[in-house]
């Protein structure tokens, strides 16, 4: 089982997330590229709070077919393109049915992704012992 902590040597994090990740030999990583606020019908929502919904739940979906879930994460990047959309973001973690508080997480505001209807991108490593 991977160990996310955050060391007493450096400054407590910001906000609720942890510095560190440790990864047990023999694990195996999956690398999962930016997932977006995309339905399954491929609509995109006007709003950064369900985009953010929504790519959580397909990283998730990713994690799952790969038999990793939520707590094999070891590293999250989020990128949201305003920072206006920050409030939308704590709200829609709240609405997910499961909890990414405490993930190693690095959270950047971007000038932009590839297509402007995006507003947020989710991109991960998890590692697991099979």
């Amino acid at each position: 089982m991977n160990i996310i902590w955050s060391p007493d040597s450096v400054p407590a994090p910001a906000a609720n997330y942890h510095q560190c990740a440790i990864v047990p030999p023999g694990a195996t990583w999956l690398h999962v590229a930016g997932q977006l606020g995309i339905s399954d019908n491929g609509a995109v929502p006007d709003s950064a709070e369900d985009q953010i919904v929504l790519a959580w739940r397909n990283l998730r979906g990713v994690l799952q077919a790969n038999n990793m879930d939520i707590q094999d994460l070891v590293s999250v990047r989020i990128y949201l393109v305003s920072r206006s959309d920050l409030p939308e973001y704590q709200r829609a973690k709240q609405r997910l049915s499961f909890d990414v508080g405490g993930l190693a997480t690095t959270l950047l505001f971007v000038n932009g992704l590839f297509d402007e209807k995006w507003k947020v991108e989710i991109e991960a490593e998890a590692a697991k012992r099979f």
